[in-house]
């Protein structure tokens, strides 16, 4: 009232607006002191000064406290939503807290030496249904080697993405993944799953122990989730949206600067596995074979989708054959149809 302080600056002490204190004013000269006594109702009365103070000093001097802590160690008669807007404006709400364990965190030595692969949950496009998408990725290098869409997580889905990767860009020395049942088989006597693949061409299996053992590649699919599912909402069919991956997956290897690798690609710090096999050698060793019953409707089950078979096996089993992405249908040496994953049957 003596005029020693700016409006602005006496408004800033008391953590008000200038006009809420032009009306602190008026009360005073109208009624004294008592005019500014909140008399304000409801269950919950406001913030003093003295209690947003304590409550900032709780979370200064413990970041690991939450606002619900805060509020019965200084034992405030306020709302957790009171507590934490006090957080927020003092930029205390996110303040980081010390991990329990300490993250050890790791880079592989060279290009190849440690590829990462993994799933997506499902993301649901309006048009064409739930889909699963997926992602290879080197570790040294951040660079994306393969991406892809399924219907289901099965290791048939891998089987194709670890073809692709494999025959564009070499082979790796390991390979890491979630223990997953489409990623470890169950089964000893597999010897047509995917982890007998990998092992027939060279590749060591890591699996994770935990989650954030995989959080680089997660990290990755969050901006996959938000920069590629939300631009490609309007696809109608599994073949627009794999021919829309691949031109996001060069742009992100071949042109968005990443921090971790001072400004450069991912291409600035990759290069091609000197391990490679002739195409004789992988069409030889990355087979997958699976026998199958032809139902009565004259189909078989695969992958989660039905391919035909014609009506004379009916009750039958043939054999399916997988080399990348392209489906055989074989009883003995003759073939019955040839298909391409997700698509119609070849002419």
């Amino acid at each position: 009232m003596a005029g020693h302080l700016a409006r602005r600056v006496a408004a800033a002490v008391l953590d008000v607006t200038v006009r809420t204190l032009r009306r602190y004013r008026r009360r005073y000269r109208q009624r004294g002191a008592d005019g500014l006594r909140d008399r304000r109702g409801g269950p919950r009365p406001r913030f003093t000064l003295t209690q947003a103070a304590a409550s900032v000093d709780t979370k200064r001097a413990g970041p690991q406290r939450s606002a619900r802590k805060i509020r019965d160690r200084r034992q405030l008669p306020l709302s957790l939503e009171a507590v934490r807007q006090v957080l927020i404006r003092h930029g205390l709400a996110r303040l980081g807290r010390p991990p329990v364990q300490p993250i050890q965190r790791f880079v592989a030595a060279a290009p190849n030496a440690l590829w990462q692969i993994a799933i997506l949950g499902q993301v649901r496009f309006p048009l064409l249904g739930a889909r699963y998408l997926s992602l290879a990725r080197d570790d040294h290098s951040q660079f994306i080697l393969t991406g892809g869409s399924c219907l289901r997580t099965c290791p048939i889905h891998l089987f194709t993405v670890m073809s692709a990767a494999v025959n564009r860009w070499g082979l790796p020395q390991a390979r890491l993944s979630a223990r997953e049942s489409q990623c470890k088989s169950t089964n000893p006597l597999g010897a047509a799953d995917y982890p007998y693949s990998a092992r027939r061409v060279g590749i060591e299996l890591v699996y994770a122990r935990r989650a954030r053992t995989k959080g680089k590649i997660e990290r990755r699919f969050r901006f996959l989730q938000h920069d590629f599912g939300l631009a490609h909402l309007d696809v109608t069919s599994a073949a627009a949206l794999t021919g829309a991956c691949a031109p996001w997956v060069e742009a992100d290897t071949f042109s968005h600067a990443r921090r971790a690798l001072a400004g450069a690609p991912p291409v600035a710090q990759y290069v091609p596995s000197l391990r490679r096999l002739t195409p004789a050698e992988l069409a030889l060793r990355l087979v997958h074979e699976e026998p199958r019953k032809v139902a009565r409707t004259g189909t078989i089950s695969y992958s989660g989708r039905h391919y035909r078979v014609p009506d004379p096996y009916i009750g039958r089993r043939v054999w399916t054959r997988l080399k990348g992405d392209r489906l055989t249908l074989q009883v003995g040496r003759t073939t019955l149809a040839e298909y391409t994953l997700d698509s119609e049957p070849r002419p």
